[in-house]
């Protein structure tokens, strides 16, 4: 034991012995650095700025934080063709969907940014092509349109062909499009009424104080009916007896269209006017709501899953230092409808493309749908307005209905004249998006939207944007 302990004391005395072995040898080797090398100790002290700069610089643009997209840009919506002067045209074989990248100077209120700026949109070039080919083979000289991703508020096209005399950032009457909100309403508030039979007298638009009571005698029609033929009367009804003033104020509030529906567009309006009248005419669309097109499109695409969700345009913004900028949070999904509802009114909403208002327009002569086995779930509308002065025609709706993928809004504006029915703009719309030479497709949007989380396409530096 005593040998052991002696071993063990032995051991630790030759280390104590040499622990000052180490310190000395490299205090030595810094005194001999110091003094041949004298500027590599002073450089070893202080950390490599220009170095930790250099790869600053490479990081991802995740990784290097900037200040906030300026407000000019948020405010603006990518709207005309001119944005697609400075995206080289894809070949036939490259599939759509990459979204555009334009390089730009900074604007006016965000001079201190270091440019050019890189503004990567979520508009796919191919489809904002073919839907300004749609507008200009039916001369639509006041016309806007919305194409959004149904479960996401991802816009893929927002187009306009005169946004200074018609800016889709403006609200303009909502016209019978209100009738998806009444029936929504009427179906939630009073069910047993919203599914009984409706009795109308004469024309099915024609609306008095009177009609806002269901007649003594009369034509009848379903709810579905109604929706599909666009019945003012029934839906008078259905607002009067069914949902109420305060049920109709509620459920437009609860649908976002007394918001805006993005930054850069006006919040909606609603006037439930003083008497059964005037709440009758709001509830069939003759008068007392006013939106823009993107409430319009927003609207659509909460019948995808009864979700409403915040349309963006902007995928991110880069400046010239290579930081991130900071997009403001979007609104989180808000539940309108429950899923079932959402779906109940797409199926009555189909019968406006197949027997309704819409039928015309996706209906070849021959009396097949122009789209084939893709059906389209949509609701129009129709309504003078002074401003600018014409006749309002308005389509909105989703495709596929039975899974919607797609949203869309079409808004023109017939005047001296000239006419471009919406309902045709969507049909051709819809065309291009989900038919090609083999037919129409159900599928064609699936490849369109995993398309879109490609490559971009860049543009062209736009001085001054």
């Amino acid at each position: 034991m005593d040998r052991e302990h002696l071993r063990d004391g032995g051991i630790g005395a030759g280390r104590r012995r040499n622990a000052w072995a180490l310190p000395a040898i490299v205090a030595l080797a810094t005194i001999l650095l110091s003094l041949f090398y004298p500027t590599h100790s002073a450089r070893a002290e202080e950390p490599d700025v220009a170095a930790a700069v250099a790869v600053d610089r490479y990081l991802p643009a995740q990784q290097a934080p900037g200040p906030p997209v300026p407000a000019s840009i948020l405010r603006e919506p990518p709207v005309t063709r001119d944005l697609l002067q400075h995206v080289p045209l894809r070949d036939e074989e490259t599939p759509v969907g990459a979204g555009i990248v334009l390089v730009t100077d900074p604007p006016p209120d965000a001079a201190e940014l270091e440019g050019p700026l890189r503004i990567h949109y979520t508009l796919d070039p191919g489809l904002t092509r073919q839907v300004f080919r749609v507008l200009d083979r039916h001369d639509a000289r006041l016309a806007n349109v919305v194409l959004l991703e149904a479960r996401t508020g991802r816009v893929l096209a927002y187009a306009s062909t005169n946004p200074s005399r018609f800016p889709p950032t403006r609200i303009y009457p909502a016209a019978s499009l209100i009738k998806v909100v009444t029936a929504a309403a009427a179906l939630h508030h009073a069910r047993d009424v919203a599914q009984s039979p409706c009795r109308f007298l004469g024309s099915p638009y024609y609306l008095s104080p009177k009609l806002v009571d269901p007649p003594a005698k009369g034509r009848m029609t379903s709810l579905e009916g109604a929706l599909a033929s666009s019945n003012n009367q029934c839906f008078a009804q259905l607002a009067v007896r069914a949902v109420g003033s305060d049920g109709m104020v509620d459920a437009i509030r609860r649908f976002g269209f007394l918001q805006e529906p993005a930054p850069g567009h006006s919040a909606g309006a609603v006037d439930p006017g003083s008497d059964r009248y005037d709440l009758g005419k709001l509830g069939c669309g003759l008068y007392g709501c006013w939106i823009t097109p993107l409430h319009a499109a927003q609207m659509a695409m909460t019948l995808a899953d009864g979700k409403q969700r915040e349309p963006y345009w902007i995928e991110s913004v880069m400046d010239g230092a290579g930081r991130s900028l900071e997009l403001p949070p979007r609104r989180r999904p808000k539940q309108v409808l429950t899923p079932k509802l959402a779906g109940e009114l797409r199926e009555m909403m189909v019968e406006t493309t197949v027997s309704g208002t819409a039928r015309r327009a996706f209906t070849e002569p021959g009396g097949t749908p122009s789209l084939g086995p893709v059906r389209v779930a949509g609701k129009t509308g129709t309504l003078s307005g002074s401003d600018p002065q014409g006749l309002y025609e308005w389509f909105a709706g989703v495709a596929p209905a039975d899974d919607p993928e797609i949203a869309i809004a079409v808004v023109s504006v017939a005047a001296n004249g000239h006419r471009a029915r919406a309902s045709v703009l969507a049909n051709g719309i819809l065309e291009e998006l989900f038919c090609g030479a083999r037919g129409c497709d159900p599928s064609a949007a699936d490849r369109l939207l995993s398309a879109h989380h490609g490559p971009v396409a860049d543009g062209e530096t736009v001085p001054g944007g």
